[in-house]
């Protein structure tokens, strides 16, 4: 009995001992199974999170560029780009009656400011074919119609003088047609325009009891008008006519131009004037007892603009 007690005893010991060997391992492995899990966890939920930061970076990081600069710089040069370009190309003109517009505007604006000019007028290669009467009056007529290089026309406008002067020595409206214009051309050189224009020949007739004139080259602004002034750019048979009908009262005077041309150059920024110069081949035919005739080439021309 002793020694069953005592293997008992024994048994229960080591059962004893096996039990408390079992469980002191069990919590610790689990814990330690656990805190490894939620590591692990932890690990594996934040690992995506930082790729996920790292590829949104990276798109914004090679998105936004791109957009930035797709929609910011290009468009903007390319507008900055045509508005440059519409201030400083404006349109020019190309067609006869867009080059008649063109010149008109720009002759008629000079008139509207009274601005200030230089001008000259003369005619050279002249052929004198005169009667007795014009011989004895020539130079006196000569003068009248300009002809000669002792006859030059001259006169410096300043701006304002319109306002105190007679208008003998100034510009007049154009007022040209496509009628009146047989070809016209515009050429640019730089901010300047060059506006030539071919104008249809005319004529004009006087005697004591009629008068008439058909004269297109009046319309380009140059300063005409009827009556004896030797101031008129143009002498048409009108004007001759008053000037010698109280010594040829029976004179009958033909008048005729051809050949001419307006030449134009304006400044396509401002649309003012630079320049005008107009000419033509004259022909003045005095029919009475001692007359005779005269051809030239008509220069006038308009120079220093000031507005």
């Amino acid at each position: 009995m002793k020694k069953l007690l005592a293997l008992l005893l024994a048994a229960a010991m080591l059962l004893s001992f096996a039990a408390c060997g079992e469980e002191t391992p069990d919590p610790v492995t689990d814990e330690s199974t656990t805190l490894a899990d939620e590591t692990l966890d932890a690990n594996a939920t934040e690992a995506p999170t930082e790729e996920a930061s790292e590829e949104v970076s990276e798109d914004v990081s090679e998105t936004e560029p791109v957009s930035v600069e797709d929609e910011t710089s290009e468009p903007v040069s390319e507008e900055e780009s045509s508005v440059a370009e519409e201030t400083t190309a404006p349109a020019v003109p190309a067609s006869k009656d867009e080059i008649i517009s063109y010149y008109n505007t720009a002759v008629n604006k000079a008139v509207a400011a009274k601005v200030g000019f230089n001008k000259l007028r003369y005619v050279d290669n002249e052929q004198l074919n005169a009667g007795i009467l014009l011989k004895t009056f020539g130079d006196v007529m000569y003068k009248f119609m300009g002809i000669g290089a002792e006859n030059k026309y001259t006169m410096d406008v300043t701006k304002g003088q319109w306002e105190s002067d007679l208008p003998h020595q100034y510009l007049r409206k154009s007022t040209l047609s496509a009628a009146d214009v047989t070809d016209a051309t515009c050429t640019v050189n730089g901010t300047q325009y060059t506006i030539v224009m071919g104008v249809k020949g005319g004529k004009s007739y006087a005697d004591k009891n009629s008068k008439s004139n058909n004269s297109p080259i009046d319309k380009c602004g140059i300063c005409v008008g009827d009556g004896d002034k030797s101031y008129f750019d143009h002498k048409t048979a009108i004007v001759i006519y008053d000037a010698i009908d109280d010594i040829l009262g029976g004179a009958k005077v033909s008048e005729s131009y051809k050949n001419a041309k307006v030449k134009a150059v304006i400044d396509s920024t401002t649309g003012n004037l630079v320049s005008l110069t107009v000419e033509y081949d004259i022909n003045v035919v005095i029919d009475t007892a001692g007359g005779g005739n005269a051809t030239g080439s008509s220069h006038i021309i308009y120079k220093n603009f000031k507005y």
